[in-house]
């Protein structure tokens, strides 16, 4: 044998123990990877609650020259970063408006005028104007307490009984 088959032979052999001894070859694998973005968006609807107290004003005496007051609030739960506007309506007396509401005796036939106000003081008349007689409220997102201030005119002389209206709060957002 010529000594060039030979070291052919050999390095063959070692070659291919080599690479049994490695075990079997694997298959190459490829990952091909492709990215793109998306868009995570909420539309968070504002939204409001409301309830009010009662208003009363207790007995009225008719004798008396000065006028009788009362407050009563609303209770608000809107979601933060709103303005809510609070508006009034007139009452279910026929004839009434925002600016002269009126009580009806529990017959109907006789009438006591009050006022509803913004303030203390009652100079600013709580209506359901949008922009003209209603209230401006900031929301911050917990339970806020807007204040009812209520006056009846004196001089008035109703006969006795129970009188009472009932008015509508609507909160606009």
């Amino acid at each position: 044998m010529a000594r060039g088959t030979s070291t052919w032979n050999t390095r063959w052999l070692l070659a291919a123990a080599s690479a049994l001894a490695c075990g079997p070859a694997l298959p190459i694998v490829q990952t091909f990877i492709a990215t793109t973005g998306m868009q995570v968006r909420l539309e968070l609807a504002g939204s409001c609650e409301i309830s009010a107290s009662d208003l009363s004003f207790g007995a009225y005496n008719a004798a008396s020259a000065a006028p009788a007051f009362a407050q009563s609030t609303i209770q608000l739960l809107c979601a933060p970063g709103m303005v809510a506007e609070l508006a009034l309506d007139a009452g279910t007396a026929p004839g009434a408006s925002t600016t002269l509401r009126q009580m009806l005796s529990a017959s109907g036939a006789d009438r006591l005028d009050y006022g509803l106000y913004q303030d203390a003081g009652r100079s600013i008349t709580w209506g359901d104007t949008p922009g003209v007689d209603t209230l401006e409220v900031p929301t911050n997102g917990a339970l806020q307490t807007v204040p009812v201030f209520g006056r009846i005119p004196a001089g008035q002389r109703p006969p006795a009984g129970i009188y009472g209206d009932e008015i509508t709060v609507r909160v606009l957002y």
